[in-house]
């Protein structure tokens, strides 16, 4: 467990993450976390996927091209 100093950032107050824990847990600068309250406890989760990465990219493409094709019909779908 590490002891990590919030700092003033802009509007927002924010906390950094050791390098050790990023590389162990693949994240960069752009990756995604979770940050969850749980009664007096503030939590960052490390999101480990994302849909898009778990989906075989042809099938997606499969889908990106349904929806471009039939955009109209969804959107009027989508409405009711």
């Amino acid at each position: 467990m590490l002891i990590q100093t919030l700092y003033k950032n802009g509007n927002s107050i924010a906390v950094t993450i050791p390098h050790q824990y990023l590389s162990e847990l693949n994240l960069k600068e752009g990756s995604e976390v979770v940050v969850e309250k749980e009664g007096q406890d503030l939590r960052i989760i490390a999101k480990k996927h994302t849909l898009a990465a778990d989906v075989d990219p042809k099938f997606m493409k499969m889908v990106d091209d349904f929806v471009n094709d039939h955009e109209s019909v969804l959107h009027e779908l989508a409405q009711k």
